[in-house]
């Protein structure tokens, strides 16, 4: 996927005539992280003022740009969340003023002042502000607008589930068969019903820490409706591949304040181990940029092995 190159000195001056016509830019520079956008913090001044600063993030262009609608109601996204106490970016230009400052995709969100955790001094207490912000997401109430948004994950999964073999994404990787199979036995009893807001990407690199305090879940360039046990799923699969073990006090915190208990989260941890296959090695990059430097790529790639075989003893042993 090709990452949009850096905006020009005249987008940047654009971007900030468009959040007050009196700005003026005082520096740029490149943000860490992100395999699918460009983000870049801009920092401007009106008059006299102190120094403000904004995000803006440029998404990765399809073959026919003309079919690429990202992000479809992110800024929409993001008002929600801030509706319902949700920490997160607020939109400052949203999709339609800044894709045509840029040309391609865009959106200029809130800059805030913060770091990825993925080194806690609490691991336990890293996990509960995690499972506490998780559960606001997916207790937010679904405004009107944002009803028609995509269902996330379904369409992939009956696609997969009712294929009469492994997709070749599954064929490609040493357990892909098995983990399959599994996941197929399991698929006729699992709810998919759910339109609750949820993330897709839910991993420690899109969240924001300063102090050991959680400040915001960043990266809304998925804006979906769907089952909240992916989100879970996700997270617990990504913090096994690290070797944090969190999922007793994750869950307990998520499940006391989300008032609902985890449904089907065998199956969802399944799918998040076979969302990167055939290979997972990829995503050290994102590690590597956040500092988690000891996960390279054939690290990840026997955590992500390992983690399957959990999945698929656990399974075997519940059969």
């Amino acid at each position: 996927m090709p990452i949009p190159p850096a905006p020009t000195p005249s987008q940047f001056e654009q971007v900030a005539r468009a959040i007050n016509p009196d700005a003026k830019v005082i520096s740029t520079h490149k943000l860490l992280g992100g395999l699918g956008c460009r983000m870049d913090v801009l920092e401007y001044r009106v008059g006299d003022g102190d120094s403000q600063r904004v995000v803006t993030r440029q998404y990765w262009v399809k073959d026919d740009p003309t079919s690429d609608k990202r992000p479809i109601g992110e800024s929409k996204i993001l008002r929600a969340l801030q509706i319902n106490g949700v920490p997160a970016p607020e939109p400052v230009l949203n999709e339609e003023v800044a894709s045509e400052i840029f040309g391609r995709p865009g959106l200029v969100i809130s800059y805030i002042n913060g770091m990825p955790n993925l080194g806690p001094a609490d691991l336990q207490d890293w996990a509960q502000q995690i499972a506490v912000a998780l559960a606001k997401i997916h207790t937010s109430n679904v405004p009107h607008e944002l009803e028609l948004l995509p269902q996330a994950h379904v369409g992939s999964l009956k696609k997969w589930m009712n294929a009469e073999k492994p997709p070749e994404r599954f064929e490609k990787h040493e357990l892909g068969s098995d983990l399959w199979s599994a996941m197929r036995t399991l698929w006729p009893s699992v709810d998919t019903s759910a339109r609750q807001i949820i993330h897709t990407d839910f991993w420690p690199g899109n969240m924001l820490w300063k102090a050991d305090q959680l400040l915001a879940i960043v990266d809304w360039e998925w804006p979906s409706l769907g089952v909240p046990s992916g989100d879970v799923g996700y997270f617990l699969s990504d913090a096994a591949y690290v070797g944090f073990d969190v999922e007793k006090t994750f869950l307990e915190t998520y499940e006391s304040v989300s008032g609902k208990p985890v449904q089907d989260l065998l199956f969802w941890k399944m799918l998040a181990t076979a969302m990167p296959l055939p290979d997972v090695g990829p995503w050290a990059q994102g590690y590597a940029e956040l500092g988690m430097r000891k996960m390279n790529a054939d690290e990840i790639r026997r955590a992500h092995r390992d983690h399957i075989a959990n999945l698929i003893e656990e399974f075997n042993q519940n059969a």
